[in-house]
């Protein structure tokens, strides 16, 4: 399991630099909205880290290191669940601003756009696609930089403050790809699911 964290990066990096970058036309069929200010990026990061999205993933995974007993040196009870959900808010928080501050200096847009096709298949790509790409301030799309190196760069931070069974350099990738799936399930949310996008793009229809 641990050789694949670590080959699983590499060879997706591998398939990226082999391709030409994303040109402006392969987020073209989605909903649209003006590009967001510093601010506006902000907030959405804020949302996500101290909003209910924050709050109920950091729950869910304190919740599954319960049952797992993950890490065994936190033990059980309230004091093991609450030093899970502690850790679990934390790296949230700590992902949130490490990504705002990149998508702001990179102008990368934290956005999920929603597709205008309406078959599933085509729908279920977008989603697919916006995990590892992204709409840039000038309208066009790019590998989304920010989010693939904030997801990574946490999973690394949080090693400075889990037991010794649980932060090696593996682990630390393993949080990355999670994180990165819990984007994807997201991106599928708010694709289905009007009510869980921004409010910008929530009135739009394909």
């Amino acid at each position: 399991m641990h050789k694949f964290l670590w080959v699983a990066p590499c060879l997706v990096f591998q398939a990226w630099a082999a391709d030409p970058p994303p040109q402006p036309g392969q987020l073209a069929n989605t909903l649209q909205a003006p590009p967001l200010s510093a601010g506006g990026k902000f907030h959405a990061r804020t949302v996500q880290s101290l909003g209910l999205r924050g709050l109920i993933g950091a729950a869910i995974g304190a919740s599954i290191g319960q049952g797992t007993n993950t890490p065994g040196e936190w033990g059980q009870g309230a004091e093991g669940f609450g030093k899970r959900f502690a850790s679990g808010f934390g790296g949230t928080v700590a992902r949130q601003s490490i990504t705002f501050a990149l998508e702001t200096a990179m102008h990368e847009d934290p956005r999920y756009f929603p597709s205008t096709e309406h078959t599933k298949k085509a729908r279920i790509w977008n989603v697919v696609k916006q995990t590892f790409l992204t709409k840039t301030d000038s309208g066009g799309s790019s590998f989304a930089y920010a989010r693939i190196i904030g997801a990574f760069g946490t999973g690394q931070l949080v090693n400075t403050w889990q037991p010794a069974s649980n932060n090696s350099v593996a682990d630390g990738i393993q949080r990355g790809f999670i994180s990165l799936g819990v984007d994807a399930a997201s991106n599928l949310l708010q694709e289905f699911v009007p009510r869980f996008r921004p409010r910008e793009l929530r009135q739009q229809k394909p």
